[in-house]
């Protein structure tokens, strides 16, 4: 893919008007693609930033939660699990610059890692914010209720020890 087209996804399907080209570019750069100039510090610190803002919705929204209550969450927000199925909703896979035989899960999640370091460096923290409520966040919120819902359908209409009025 060009990096035209990849700045172009970025504003078009992420909605992120770059400053700065050559660091979101760089993001979406895997080690196998080019050794020296790879997105693994974009990395580092996007999953810095992604864990004080996870940490900081966390607290704000659960005042009364104790910290173990807290980091457990937090566990499954930033979870590298977590971070792939939310890279493969919204990453285009042909944006990864790479020459490995496959791309991996992995490689998406630490992709996502990379931007949300790209934004921080070109657009701060409230960038970084909006993002990560955004794309990862509110997903692992709709996630949580699909499969609590889904249990609760599926105990309904097939626990057989559940009964349901019948009419004669």
């Amino acid at each position: 893919m060009s990096d035209k087209k990849i700045i172009d996804f970025y504003r078009e399907e992420l909605g992120i008007k770059t400053n700065e080209k050559e660091i979101y570019l760089k993001a979406v750069t895997h080690k196998s693609y080019n050794h020296s100039s790879n997105n693994e510090r974009l990395e580092f610190l996007g999953d810095a930033v992604l864990d004080l803002i996870v940490s900081k919705q966390l607290f704000v929204k659960n005042k009364d939660a104790n910290e173990g209550f807290l980091s457990i969450e937090k566990s499954k927000y930033v979870s590298r699990e977590n971070l792939n199925k939310v890279a493969e909703r919204i990453l285009n896979k042909n944006v990864i610059k790479h020459k490995s035989n496959y791309l991996s899960e992995n490689m998406l999640g630490n992709t996502l890692e990379s931007i949300i370091g790209a934004i921080y460096i070109d657009k701060g923290m409230l960038a970084c914010e909006k993002f990560i409520l955004k794309h990862i966040l509110q997903f692992k919120t709709e996630r949580v209720l699909s499969k609590n819902l889904f249990k609760i359908i599926n105990k309904f209409f097939y626990d057989k020890k559940t009964k349901v009025n019948r009419r004669p």
